[in-house]
């Protein structure tokens, strides 16, 4: 039997969780970066609506706020992206004991020995998908 291994990709993952703590920021183009007054000010993670914008992680905030002036930029709370990413874990060993986790948003999930239980390797990815969607209130890629 082929391995089947999927990617997940927590989509504009801070920005996205941020989001979710500010409601109030429905609509709007949204990103979070550094702190310019300690030279810290790039662009970490953007919303669409910034995307859309021509906001680029990396930039600086100078060069976000020039493409975009509503730009709503929000410090990084990385104890609370920690708390998503391990929320988003505990939802991968549900499906495998096989997960390679890349930085706070991504991870490689074997979901080899998991197909007849499960379904396809497609039909896992959607369940994943599907359940970070419905019990994290972020978005995924998984491929």
């Amino acid at each position: 039997m082929d391995r089947v291994i999927l990617h997940s990709d927590m989509n504009s993952f801070y920005a996205s969780v941020e989001c979710l703590y500010h409601p109030e920021l429905a609509g709007l183009p949204v990103a979070v970066g550094g702190n310019p007054e300690k030279r810290h000010g790039i662009i970490l993670a953007k919303n669409e609506l910034a995307k859309k914008s021509g906001i680029k992680t990396g930039e600086t905030i100078g060069e976000a706020k020039g493409k975009c002036p509503r730009l709503v930029v929000l410090l990084p709370d990385y104890g609370r992206y920690l708390r998503f990413s391990r929320l988003a874990r505990k939802i991968y060993y549900e499906y495998s004991d096989l997960v390679e986790p890349f930085g706070l948003d991504e991870a490689w999930i074997d979901v080899t020995s998991s197909v007849g239980l499960h379904g396809s390797g497609e039909e896992i990815a959607r369940k994943i998908s599907r359940r970070i969607q419905d019990e994290l209130g972020v978005t995924v890629s998984i491929g």
